[in-house]
């Protein structure tokens, strides 16, 4: 017995406002009733990946029968308004009329969440232009634009003027704006929440960006092509959780108000901006430093480092086991819970970077012996010249449950656990784990 059919339409809608738009179409099968149904869908979610039919379509086909169903699914759209569009595919020079006749479609004064992933083999100039409307749509609160094809062009007229007042959740990938429109559109994102700038390639000049929201709690920057910004500004008193990553490029960096972040990755090449962040970040409960910094913080002077007061768990990307300032950091931080050290190799094969001769430290950090619980190491290369630390970690670790260490099987030496798993450890708790990648 049908007794689904027999729910309300507001419930069905609901019901499939989860699905796929590809599977929501597939009920139509069931009676007529679900085809009414599916013409009055309020989020449409398309994926090219969904469409294919095996290996039986040739690329170019796959994606034009794709494009061809999203036309006739929006053309023959009704009442209700969309509230959200997903759209993922392939992109050729050809469909950018397509695309953008589709965001221009599904524009409306309920349009809460627009979401495009474009990508393409292709790493030719950007061609798909977002309407100027997208950035003056009262209602919509999420927008998330990802593809090398996409760009944001400057206003079509004086009269055209951003306006996102429900904006909460602005994500740019691999996007190209036009000068100064991302500074334009960020000034009136007066609700933003979460923000991510990932590779944004601004045209023109040198510049400024200001990420000022007294409302934004996740932040996620990243940058390999800053050499048209002179300043970056960070004043975010309600953030929680930073990512940020630039190589270089930036003349300054200023950050303020960092005071409620709780989580935090830092990876930026320059010793200025990493220590700026630092001293911002002192009551941070979760910190991962990535290779830049690390490669950039070790002959910092210690009395220049943060003590983190609440930091629980630390985790740093090196090349070797520099083990004078991985101590450096344990003395900084004296309720960490948990350490992590992951090792990067670029080469498979190239010999890595010599540990630094162990120094004995003339204190033992505090969360050693009082709140340091677990040790994690991933693609360790073995060294003889590391067994002090490890000798010193078990016999001062008061609390230590665990020691896991994953080995890099290239390197070896076949000998190294059964040493490490000899040594004497002051917890009785404390468990030697052992594995190979």
């Amino acid at each position: 017995m049908d007794t689904i059919s027999d729910l309300p339409d507001c419930i069905l809608l609901h019901i499939l406002s989860f699905l796929p738009t590809k599977t929501s179409f597939l009920t139509t099968l069931l009676s007529r009733r679900w085809t009414h149904l599916c013409d009055n869908l309020q989020h449409l979610h398309f994926d090219q990946n969904q469409f294919r039919n095996g290996n039986t379509w040739s690329d170019f086909s796959a994606k034009k029968r794709f494009l061809d169903i999203v036309n006739w699914i929006i053309s023959r759209h009704k009442a209700p308004p969309i509230r959200t569009f997903r759209l993922t595919c392939d992109l050729n020079q050809s469909d950018e009329f397509t695309l953008e006749w589709f965001i221009r479609k599904v524009l409306g004064p309920n349009l809460e969440e627009l979401n495009l992933q474009l990508s393409s083999i292709c790493w030719s100039d950007p061609k798909v232009a977002i309407p100027n409307g997208v950035f003056s749509c009262t209602s919509l609160v999420t927008l998330r634009l990802n593809g090398g094809h996409v760009r944001i062009p400057s206003p079509s007229a004086p009269s055209c003027r951003y306006h996102l007042p429900s904006l909460k959740t602005l994500q740019l990938y691999n996007v190209k704006i036009s000068d100064g429109n991302l500074e334009e559109i960020l000034s009136h994102c007066t609700a933003l929440e979460t923000l991510v700038l990932d590779l944004v390639c601004r045209s023109g000049e040198e510049g400024q960006l200001s990420i000022c929201f007294p409302s934004l709690k996740s932040l996620h920057f990243k940058s390999y092509f800053g050499e048209t910004l002179r300043l970056l500004v960070i004043d975010t008193p309600s953030l929680k959780r930073l990512d940020i990553q630039v190589v270089s490029g930036f003349h300054e960096i200023r950050v303020r108000n960092l005071h409620n972040v709780e989580e935090a990755n830092i990876n930026i090449a320059k010793q200025s901006f990493v220590l700026g962040f630092l001293v911002e970040l002192c009551r941070i409960r979760i910190l991962e430093l990535g290779l830049l910094t690390i490669d950039c913080l070790p002959e910092v002077p210690p009395h220049r480092i943060p003590e983190f007061t609440c930091l629980q768990r630390l985790e740093l990307t090196v090349w070797c086991l520099d083990t004078r300032y991985i101590m450096n950091m344990l003395q900084k931080c004296p309720m960490l819970k948990l350490l992590a050290l992951v090792f990067i190799i670029v080469v498979p094969m190239m010999d890595p970077h010599p540990s630094p001769k162990w120094e004995h430290p003339v204190k033992v950090p505090t969360c050693l012996a009082s709140h340091l619980q677990v040790i994690k190491i991933k693609g360790y290369f073995e060294s003889r010249v590391d067994r002090e630390f490890f000798a010193y970690v078990l016999q001062h670790g008061l609390v230590l449950e665990s020691l896991d260490i994953q080995v890099d099987r290239w390197r070896a030496k076949g000998l190294f656990p059964v040493e490490i798993s000899l040594l004497p450890r002051s917890s009785k708790a404390c468990q030697i784990n052992f594995c190979w990648i």
